[in-house]
């Protein structure tokens, strides 16, 4: 769920279920035009061909009714809406408000679904298929058997200011909400970039529907990646500005959830083992930590979750994929630091659930590093033709030449205090 300050319950009463499509098999996979888009609002296809129009869909023109929260009120209302696409995968149905005040017209449920059925960016995982597409090729597939018509409902409403999107949990069926006003024009790389997130959600529901709440928004932040999108950039740099932070390890809630840091952590992972990890992590059915191991035993990595976290904080600092230290996805930006470390120097402070603290080390020279605190880990660095990364809890070396950079990092799953030494 994409909410910006509350949290939404998670079952109150049903809604009715979609008068068009009910009891049809009509779901399959996309496979016609492809092709990619280009700035938001625009889509681009690769190949020739016509994209088609869906004002002829069979559902277009019928109305179907949805339970809306609403944000002002913090009540869940009923809300009519009208379906206006209806594709391979999917129906489209807009909030009459919205189609009638011109919120959102027919290019633009158009366009949005070109982009959810049938091509993405170039960068995504294949960019001649459309975001569902990739997002069950990548995380799962779907239980058409709990659609209506085994597609996907994606009603497009007002939440009055509550969500970018969400997978509405107290709907009789899993359904799909995305804020027409907020996302507009829901064509645009917004748009899709949500769809991407919220669909991510209606897979791993049908698997794992306890998981916890930071792996499970990580993942969805992964399905952004996956489908080639990058519009988290205000919530990267919240976190790479404030990177200690319980930003979801510690048990926060929707409402506090760092979106930024769970794209960085949803994203390590995607670019680390692909699909099949991906998938993993979505059907395993144990939680956390031990369900993040398990996902990576089955998968044949040697690493165990918490050390790949740590390395994640090392891509973080270093942002230099080129370097095997970095993101393919997107470009990190310089992370806040607590200071400067040179021979001699001592440092001590606590960290978040899930934080990081980041130091400078200063050289050059030999530089003996030691972190010690209960529970805590640790990487340090040196960047320079290459990038050399070592576990200084217990004591490691670092030797810095004049023109390399070096770093010290901190974190601990469950939060506590720490001690660095630098000789």
């Amino acid at each position: 769920m994409r909410a910006r300050s509350v949290i939404l319950v998670a079952a109150l009463c049903g809604c009715v279920r979609a008068e068009f499509g009910v009891g049809e098999d009509t779901s399959g996979s996309s496979g016609a035009t492809t092709g990619s888009s280009g700035e938001a609002g625009t889509a681009t296809p690769t190949t020739g061909g016509e994209l088609p129009d869906y004002s002829d869909s069979p559902c277009w023109g019928k109305p179907q009714p949805t339970l809306v929260y609403n944000y002002q009120t913090h009540e869940v209302v009923p809300v009519t809406a009208t379906c206006r696409a209806e594709g391979e995968r999917s129906f489209v149905l807009v909030a009459d408000a919205l189609w009638d005040d011109g919120t959102v017209d027919q290019a633009a449920v158009n366009g949005f679904m070109h982009r959810y059925e049938l091509f993405t960016p170039a960068g995504s995982v294949d960019p001649e298929r459309g975001v569902i597409v990739n997002d069950e090729a990548v995380f799962g597939s779907l239980a058409p058997a709990k659609l209506p018509g085994g597609k996907v409902s994606v009603f497009v409403i007002d939440s009055k200011g509550g969500a970018d999107g969400y997978l509405c949990g107290w709907c009789d069926y899993p359904q799909l909400h995305l804020d027409g006003i907020v996302l507009a024009p829901i064509s645009g790389d917004d748009a899709l970039s949500i769809a991407a997130h919220e669909s991510y959600h209606l897979i791993h529901r049908a698997r794992d529907a306890d998981e916890e709440v930071w792996i499970n928004e990580s993942l969805a932040e992964a399905a952004m990646t996956a489908n080639g999108f990058f519009t988290d950039d205000e919530w990267l740099d919240d976190f790479r500005l404030a990177p200690d932070q319980d930003w979801g390890p510690g048990g926060v809630d929707f409402g506090t959830f760092n979106y930024g840091a769970g794209l960085l952590w949803g994203s390590f992972l995607y670019e680390r083992g692909g699909a099949p990890l991906m998938a993993a992590i979505t059907a395993e059915p144990g939680n956390g930590w031990a369900g993040l191991d398990a996902a990576l035993q089955a998968t044949g990595e040697a690493s165990d979750a918490w050390s790949l976290f740590l390395d994640m904080g090392v891509a973080m600092v270093a942002d230099r994929p080129e370097l095997g230290h970095g993101f393919a996805a997107f470009a990190v930006g310089e992370v806040a630091r607590v200071g400067d470390l040179g021979a001699g120097d001592a440092a001590e402070g606590t960290v978040e659930p899930g934080g990081f603290d980041v130091y400078r080390l200063v050289g050059p020279g030999q530089l003996d590093v030691e972190v010690t605190g209960v529970s805590v880990g640790a990487r340090a660095f040196r960047v320079g033709a290459a990038i050399e990364v070592v576990d200084p809890v217990g004591g490691a070396t670092l030797q810095l030449a004049a023109d390399e950079q070096g770093y010290v990092l901190v974190s601990a799953q469950a939060g506590g205090a720490y001690m660095i030494a630098v000789k």
